[in-house]
């Protein structure tokens, strides 16, 4: 039956979401197992299980003193090292656990090498991105000159204006588009000082902008220049009924010269259902068409999609890996501004994804192709590093947290007192578990239900 279609696609949808999910949070737990493993057996710590998945023994085969499985759920996997957790049944002589009898440098290492594992992949997976070829905005490797402003937005109730330059945010250089539309997305609803260049002048600014959208990303109103060039033509609408076509260039509306993409839009928007006539430069040779934009709720609109010219960028191997690098550096970099801020409240929980976006955004990955979810993985994978680095017990951050501590004392803490630490790290990821699940639960609320709850 036709009402049965919308369920199966849906149904096939979140299939292949949740076996994304699977395959990529489970190779890169993998990876982090295996970092753990190749430390510990050459730093000499006794290895017991290294294997595939969680829970019953599928099938495995033991090989100097470790056994290597594959187990019952497909996710993940897990390395037991000996000693290396606060457990009582890994106490030998002495009072220590095995692992304790190595030095804490190597203990230090063998936890680090998980994390850095992970990291050491996003290189990678990043830079096998790059050699399949990233499509993306020309303009965002361009300096960031702002070439429309939203009359009704933060940017134009501070006086920015087209044409300026942006030079700075918060006294961070601002190089290119990129730059500049991490430091906005970041900043929904908190202050931040710009500085800008006009016309060979430097004027400072003060903007907050607005929170929007579920995530709670910041808008400005500031986009890129754009010529007037139709890359897109919307079929059976205006501008493709009147024989327009793509690559023409549109240099003026009812005589009013057109500079860029913004202008053909402010110069269109208040004509619904009245004719206009506009001049064009096709193959260097001028035309004229005559279009009666249509009414879309009190907006005239020809049916020309703004689209931002992008390109493939195809690298070497060794470049490929040199920008998979610089991007790992990128984000770190903005992972521990946006944590900083999370830490201080200046930046919304709502910014934060768990499982199911991470499934959601893993399902859209898989279907956009294989270089996109590669990408996606060596994002992820960052992450998943600079996570498991942070200062909370339980994680391997945490462990590390406590060695340090261990080295300032010179001497171990009891066992006891190191699980009543994981235990407060268990809660404490319990507690962030539950803030992540909601947030994603939010962002998939239908529209109506969501403003009902959240906007009133």
């Amino acid at each position: 039956m036709e009402f049965g279609a919308a369920p199966r696609g849906f149904a096939t949808e979140m299939l292949m979401s949740v076996l994304a999910f699977v395959f990529v949070l489970g190779v890169l737990i993998v990876l982090h197992e295996a970092g753990h493993f190749g430390a510990a057996r050459l730093l000499g710590a006794p290895v017991e299980v290294f294997s595939v998945g969680f829970g019953k023994r599928l099938w495995g085969i033991k090989r100097g003193g470790t056994d290597y499985r594959l187990s019952a759920v497909p996710f993940g996997g897990y390395v037991r090292i000996a000693g290396l957790g606060p457990d009582e049944s890994d106490v030998v002589g002495g009072g220590h656990s095995q692992t304790e009898l190595l030095p804490r440098w190597k203990r230090a290492l063998i936890l680090l090498a998980g994390p850095l594992t992970n990291i050491a992949a996003a290189v990678v997976f990043l830079g096998a991105a790059f050699m399949a070829g990233v499509e993306s905005p020309v303009y965002l490797e361009q300096p960031p000159l702002i070439g429309w402003i939203d009359p009704d937005s933060p940017a134009a109730a501070v006086d920015l204006q087209p044409g300026d330059l942006v030079r700075s945010v918060d006294g961070r250089p601002m190089p290119t588009w990129a730059d500049l539309e991490m430091a906005l997305v970041t900043a929904g609803g908190r202050e931040i000082d710009l500085e800008v260049d006009r016309s060979g002048e430097v004027h400072s600014v003060r903007m907050t902008p607005e929170a929007v959208t579920r995530y709670q990303f910041g808008y400005a109103g500031i986009a890129a220049p754009l010529d007037a060039v139709v890359v897109q033509l919307l079929p059976g609408e205006p501008a493709a009924r009147a024989g327009l076509t793509v690559g023409d260039r549109i240099v003026a509306v009812d005589g009013q010269p057109v500079a860029q993409f913004y202008d053909l839009i402010r110069l269109i928007s208040p004509h619904p259902n009245q004719p206009i006539t506009l001049d064009v430069t096709r193959d260097g040779e001028p035309r004229r068409f005559d279009v009666t934009p249509a009414d879309y709720g009190g907006e005239g609109r020809i049916g020309i999609a703004l689209v931002y010219p992008s390109e493939v960028r195809k690298l070497s191997a060794p470049a490929a890996l040199a920008a998979g690098a610089g991007e790992c550096v990128r984000m770190t970099r903005e992972t521990f501004r946006v944590i900083g801020r999370l830490v201080t409240r200046k930046a919304s929980m709502r910014q934060i994804s768990g499982p199911i976006d991470i499934a959601r955004i893993s399902g859209e990955a898989a279907r956009s192709g294989l270089h996109t979810l590669i990408r996606l993985m060596g994002l992820i994978s960052l992450q998943l590093g600079i996570f498991n680095l942070l200062p909370i017990p339980i994680l391997d951050g945490g462990h590390l947290t406590i060695l340090a501590f261990e080295s300032t004392i010179r001497r171990d803490l009891p066992l006891r007192t190191k699980e009543r630490i994981l235990e407060v790290g268990f809660y404490l990821l319990i507690v962030l578990f539950v803030v992540v699940m909601f947030n994603d639960i939010v962002k998939i609320l239908p529209e109506g239900v969501y403003r009902l709850i959240f906007k009133g």
